[in-house]
């Protein structure tokens, strides 16, 4: 006689079975808390796993109470895979799914820490994080894309994050001398004319031998 499955047994198992193949998703959220336990920083992958800020600090708050007096590195929380780290009135915290390998959330958290202590200057505390709390969401954003670990090596990392800064360091400078440019000129515009539903003003500047038309229109500038 042949033995038959029932069938929800079937799909329970196949569903374990899913569960269990690798998936480029290995970080389900990331968060830094101060030693009372309050949410500083953090950011949440799955979307299907906390969707609401009231469940998301319910979780924070249950993860803190079971973490911040032990000395182990890993907890088992909900039904999730933790690791996390402590410096001084911070902690640290890596989430991952059940099934997730401790190994690579570790490097996750071990890349983040170094990369916050290069950013720190070595100042790993709530009061210096929070006064560079721009440069530490670049960081978190270098090392983790919706969950897909783009980055371990804390020196890449901070590579990176001083490329962006230079990139929005050069565009601020720009965009300033824009406005200064449009400010100063603006104080010679002679002529408006109102043409159809905008007003545009003409000037003639002559230096060196040469004639240059202006014209603006609203906040845009054509040469």
């Amino acid at each position: 006689m042949t033995a038959q499955t029932c069938p929800r047994q079937h799909q329970r198992t196949t569903m374990e079975i899913a569960s269990l193949e690798p998936s480029l998703y290995t970080v389900k959220a990331v968060f830094i808390l101060d030693n009372d336990g309050n949410r500083l920083l953090s950011k949440y992958y799955d979307t299907e796993l906390y969707p609401s800020m009231k469940e998301q600090k319910n979780f924070e708050k249950n993860v803190f109470n079971k973490t911040h007096k032990a000395d182990n590195e890993i907890a088992f929380v909900e039904g999730m895979t933790i690791v996390y780290k402590c410096s001084i009135d911070l902690f640290f915290y890596v989430v991952g799914s059940a099934q997730e390998n401790e190994l690579m959330l570790m490097a996750v958290l071990n890349c983040l820490f170094e990369s916050l202590g290069q950013i720190l200057r070595k100042n790993v505390e709530r009061r210096c994080l929070l006064d560079n709390m721009d440069g530490v969401f670049l960081v978190v954003d270098e090392i983790i894309d919706g969950g897909v670990i783009l980055e371990s090596d804390p020196q890449q990392v901070i590579q990176k994050v001083n490329y962006r800064v230079r990139q929005l360091h050069s565009l601020t400078v720009s965009t300033v001398w824009i406005n200064t440019w449009i400010l100063i000129w603006g104080q010679y515009l002679k002529t408006q004319m109102t043409i159809g539903n905008g007003d545009f003003y003409f000037q003639t500047n002559r230096c060196w031998d040469c004639v240059s038309w202006i014209v603006v229109e609203s906040d845009n500038l054509y040469v």
